[in-house]
């Protein structure tokens, strides 16, 4: 049973820090880079080389020797060729260049590059090369990455705790990183539930509706990393909940369920948790929308029970479960963060509960503003789609006027 009288509503801090106490990272488990996107790093993945492991061109340009170009207008005779790929086979000398190409190895002799458009091309020479001209001096090392300047061998590329998207991704493949430890993504059984309910590709009958809920709360767990399994809609009649919850709890490590976690004679989660031996450790929050949310635990098993109003079950998914979810795959600093953004617009003072406001960013020279989108409640999902991003207001906030800061929700994960 909830810790909290019935009639309470808990703080939203403490809901958080309630749920993220009851989550332990998943194992570690060794998998293929191709499929590590999204995926948190288990352990630090190192350097297998120096990085660059050579003298590398920054620029296009030619390769000097910095101390033959302290006064401007030196002539250089360009010896030969360095490309990516293809080392130059000799030394800079005294009054040689070498053409030298973005990501070639410097040519020995040489600590500079001089970029084409700062140089003159001159007459050709006796022996058919051409003669460059340096309209300025030139400092050593200029435009040459030194061996090791970026990342010396057995120092760590990526570390542990780190969501990996595309540039990780490329870190990885650039040190030979062909497998990585990972945290095994969570498994997740979604079960909308409800009499209501008919499948997407149905036409609604009489005061039916179609499961919008389990595609929006699929969408959000996909991104987060998790694989989810899709539960049929689940009557609203105790053994078939039981049932379905006892299944779910055999195959996931996450259960979510959406709809029958509120207060009326067909909200029948509270009760079939019971039956089937978990405890709820919150239900009932100061939020808005998402106030019936309900979290329990059985073992180490973690049961989320979302509003049935889809504007609901997505804050509470964002609050509560994304964060949940971070947690399992190894991320260190879980929670969605606060950052300041303008009103576009006067905001009201707001009630005792903890709110959430779609708003849509409006770019103009002075800045970026939230406009609110006016919804029609917490079932009005098309209207909430169509936001940028959540303000989230404390209780009783004051009002903001036009241009005052608000605090904008983000979650960092791609």
């Amino acid at each position: 049973m909830s810790k909290h009288r019935e009639g309470d509503l808990m703080p939203v801090g403490e809901a958080l820090r309630i749920v993220l106490e009851h989550v332990r990272p998943l194992p570690a488990e060794v998998v293929s880079l191709r499929d590590a996107l999204h995926s948190t790093l288990a352990a630090d993945a190192l350097a297998d080389a120096d990085q660059p492991a050579f003298d590398r061109a920054a620029m296009d340009g030619i390769a000097v020797r910095s101390q033959d170009c302290r006064q401007s207008g030196t002539l250089l005779r360009s010896i030969g060729e360095a490309v990516a790929g293809r080392s130059f086979v000799g030394e800079v000398a005294a009054g040689t260049c070498v053409r030298t190409m973005t990501g070639a190895i410097v040519p020995a002799g040489a600590d500079a590059v001089v970029p084409f458009e700062k140089v003159l091309r001159e007459s050709e020479g006796s022996d058919g090369e051409a003669l460059w001209r340096l309209p300025s001096p030139v400092h050593a090392e200029a435009n040459v990455a030194r061996k090791g300047s970026e990342v010396h061998q057995g120092e760590a590329v990526v570390s542990a705790g780190t969501v990996l998207d595309g540039p990780r991704m490329g870190a990885l493949a650039a040190f030979g990183h062909a497998q990585v430890t990972v945290h095994r993504r969570p498994e997740v059984a979604l079960l909308p539930t409800g009499n209501e309910l008919v499948g997407v590709e149905q036409t609604p009958g009489p005061g039916q509706v179609r499961d919008s809920n389990r595609w929006a709360l699929a969408g959000l767990l996909q991104a987060a990393g998790a694989h989810v399994r899709h539960g049929e809609a689940v009557p609203d009649r105790p053994q078939a909940l039981r049932e379905a919850l006892e299944h779910a709890l055999a195959e996931a490590d996450v259960v979510v369920l959406s709809g029958g976690v509120s207060a009326g004679d067909y909200d029948l989660v509270a009760a079939a948790l019971r039956e089937v031996g978990a405890t709820a450790l919150v239900h009932r929050v100061a939020i808005k929308p998402g106030k019936p949310f309900l979290f329990a635990v059985k073992g180490d098993k973690l049961i989320f029970g979302l509003p049935g109003n889809p504007v609901s079950a997505a804050v509470c998914a964002v609050l509560f479960l994304l964060p949940a979810l971070a947690k399992l795959q190894g991320e260190t600093s879980p929670a969605w963060r606060l950052m300041p953004v303008a009103a576009g617009h006067a905001v009201g003072a707001g009630g005792p509960r903890t709110e959430i406001l779609p708003f849509r960013l409006v770019f103009s020279p002075s800045g970026a503003e939230a406009h609110l989108v006016r919804t029609a409640g917490s079932a009005d999902l098309t209207h909430f789609a169509t936001a940028d991003a959540w303000v989230m207001r404390p209780p009783s906030a004051p009002e903001v006027l036009s241009g005052g800061a608000l605090a904008m929700l983000w979650w960092p994960r791609p």
